[in-house]
């Protein structure tokens, strides 16, 4: 799967968070994971534990987005999921280290006003802590739901093998004796020639990966009855790519969070750029966007 073959995600909308928010000022937002829920973004960032919380038609919904303070561990939050059948939030915390130290991921679960519940560990030993976990999402398989975290690097490795494309790797972990056990390793086809991920969604049969570095998405059908978790996929998926300028180059240069709004159409949003990125990256930083898929329907 050609990274520069994928068809052209179209824009709907997207605006800057700052422009959204009365009197922001000058203040950074590094948004960093988003999901949706009973009609409203929920969008969490990586330097401050606040969350937003907004309608998708944000021009025309009548109400202010509200800034939550979630009072739990973390700093702040690489990703968001919601469990329905717990009806627990949780916030990954991409990397901590523990009592032995040893670092490991780790989530911070909420009730449904978000109030703060405990924190618990992913148990998945990890080398660095700047390149853990980026992703979260649930999954039900097999009659049980599961917490899924997706490596930033691929084969869940740092430095220049995590970048080496082709070895996407999501953790899986199951709830037992009241902790968060490693319970396997869900591997995305080889075709997912992705630099790094950054973010993941599971939807209606669905499951939707994006890449920073790449600037591209990836989404794969999940089959209803799988043998195992090496069996999860229908076919290699499809890849799509965020705009390009006139001249084929990366605008989006940061997206960090993804969440399904229906249909055809989804919800990202973008950490702020980096020192080392070129001009036009800043333009499409910090901000939130709504993406139509070309000729997409999702089951």
């Amino acid at each position: 799967m050609k990274q520069d073959m994928g068809t052209v995600l179209e824009l709907v909308q997207e605006a800057g968070i700052g422009e959204l928010l009365k009197g922001a000022g000058d203040k950074r937002y590094e948004a960093s994971g988003v999901h949706l829920k009973d009609g409203y973004l929920h969008i969490i960032f990586d330097d401050n534990s606040r969350l937003l919380r907004l309608m998708p038609d944000w021009h025309h919904a009548g109400e202010e987005p509200r800034f939550l303070d979630l009072k739990g561990t973390g700093a702040g939050y690489e990703d968001i999921t919601y469990q329905s059948s717990t009806h627990r939030w949780y916030c990954l915390i991409e990397a901590a280290e523990t009592k032995s130290g040893v670092l490991m991921p780790r989530v911070d679960a909420f009730d449904e006003s978000f109030a703060f519940i405990s924190t618990y560990w992913l148990n998945f030993p990890l080398k660095k802590g700047n390149k853990g976990f980026e992703g979260l999402s649930t999954l039900r398989y097999a009659g049980n739901e599961y917490l899924l975290g997706l490596c930033e690097g691929n084969d869940c490795k740092s430095g220049s093998a995590g970048v080496q494309p082709g070895k996407g790797r999501i953790q899986v972990f199951w709830w037992a004796a009241e902790s968060w056990g490693h319970a396997g390793t869900i591997r995305l086809p080889e075709t997912v020639c992705f630099k790094d991920y950054a973010s993941l969604d599971i939807r209606n049969g669905c499951l939707t990966v994006i890449s920073q570095s790449s600037s591209a998405m990836w989404i794969g059908h999940l089959r209803a009855q799988p043998a195992g978790l090496d069996d999860l996929f229908e076919d290699d998926g499809l890849l799509f790519l965020f705009p390009r300028d006139e001249e084929g180059r990366i605008m989006y240069c940061n997206p960090e969070g993804v969440t399904w709004l229906g249909g055809d159409r989804l919800v990202v949003v973008s950490d702020k750029g980096k020192s080392d990125q070129p001009g036009r990256c800043a333009r499409k930083a910090q901000s939130i966007h709504i993406f139509r898929l070309p000729g997409w329907a999702l089951r």
